[in-house]
């Protein structure tokens, strides 16, 4: 009988993917990569804004500095008045007086406080460095990373400080000729009439922390003698009063040195005049002409300049930063404030000293702020 065998032969390994396992781990892939890349895109975001707020951080704690020695915060910016006829020479901005106190005294002691802050002469046979190129220097602290204008880039600042309340327009703002009646005494403090109500000036001075600093070409002799505000002035509390903020316009005329107010400050722009509802209780922030109109002076509502050139509705506080702005407050801490903010809340963070007691003298102050309304 004859055994047959059955020799049993092994199938070939088969090497590689189909088509379907392909498409399926591809298919896999996205589906993590849609998952995950939002969440790297958010911690990125989230660190530039951390950063952000350290630069912050150590300009208010510069400034802090700066007041300890100097019994008061910078000036917002420093000017001079020479010749005949008069002519007004734009010297620094309050970056330059911080230079030494952000840990850049290479630029503060190279820096001739006696001539303009564009000025490019040169002494025969020192190194050729001037106060337009020093003005030009990137600091990065001075930078904030989601401001693609400023970002890497010379002379880039996008940080501006606390210049208060300003009548839509005016083309300086000068507390002692703020151009708004705010005791309704029928007396304006103006260029021509500065400080013709004490009253009115106090009550503006009142509104920012730091004020220009004009020298010889003050408009009054308290402009000469007051600036802007020391630390214990600041009688609503340093915690809800700011002091710098972002606005991604800063810096536009190419310098963080250009003192000019729209160059390195913003303000609360309000419309005029005073009345039942613009008040220095309540007052009404200026509106344009679009339809519907904008508040462009509001948080975030106008990003575009250059404010140097004009357009001084764009100095207010916005950022890169989607639904807010970070701020630095008096006292020196940090925070974020949204865009979406009560208009008259965000008024009173502008002012240092709002809140004082003036109803004697026709003004009614603002309400106090608490911890919990920002």
């Amino acid at each position: 009988m004859q055994i047959r065998r059955i020799q049993l032969t092994q199938k070939p390994v088969r090497r590689g993917f189909t088509l379907i396992e392909l498409l399926v781990v591809i298919s896999i892939i996205a589906t993590l990569m849609a998952l995950i890349l939002p969440a790297i895109q958010q911690a990125r975001a989230a660190a530039r804004t951390v950063e952000c707020k350290n630069n912050l951080k150590n300009i208010a704690l510069a400034a802090h500095n700066f007041a300890s020695s100097r019994r008061s915060f910078p000036p917002l910016g420093i000017y001079k008045v020479v010749g005949s006829p008069a002519t007004t020479v734009p010297l620094r901005s309050w970056v330059v007086e911080l230079a030494s106190y952000m840990d850049r005294r290479d630029i503060s002691d190279r820096w001739d406080d006696n001539l303009a802050w564009n000025d490019a002469s040169t002494v025969p046979g020192t190194v050729p460095v001037n106060n337009s190129t020093l003005g030009r220097t990137y600091i990065k602290v001075l930078a904030c990373p989601d401001d693609l204008t400023a970002i890497g880039l010379n002379g880039g600042l996008s940080y501006v400080g606390n210049n208060g309340y300003m009548r839509y327009g005016g083309t300086s703002n000068r507390w002692v000729a703020g151009g708004l009646d705010w005791n309704l005494s029928g007396l304006v403090n103006t260029a021509a009439t500065p400080d013709a109500d004490i009253v009115d000036s106090d009550a503006h001075r009142d509104t920012g922390v730091m004020w220009t600093d004009y020298g010889n070409g003050s408009l009054s002799t308290r402009e000469s003698q007051k600036n802007s505000h020391t630390v214990d002035g600041v009688y609503d509390g340093g915690g809800s009063t700011i002091m710098f903020t972002e606005n991604v316009n800063a810096g536009s005329s190419g310098s963080w040195a250009d003192p000019q107010w729209s160059n390195v400050g913003f303000v609360f722009m309000v419309a005029g005049p005073v009345g039942s509802t613009n008040s220095y209780r309540t007052p009404a922030p200026y509106y344009n002409s679009a339809t519907p109109p904008v508040a462009e002076n509001l948080i975030n509502k106008q990003r575009s300049g250059p404010e140097a050139n004009g357009q001084f509705t764009a100095a207010a506080p916005n950022s890169g930063h989607p639904g807010g702005v970070n701020v630095a407050y008096s006292e020196g801490s940090v925070g974020f404030i949204s865009d979406a903010i009560d208009t008259n809340v965000y008024a009173r963070l502008v002012t240092p000293g709002g809140a004082r007691n003036r109803a004697t003298s026709g003004i009614v102050p603002q309400d106090p702020l608490g911890d919990n309304a920002f």
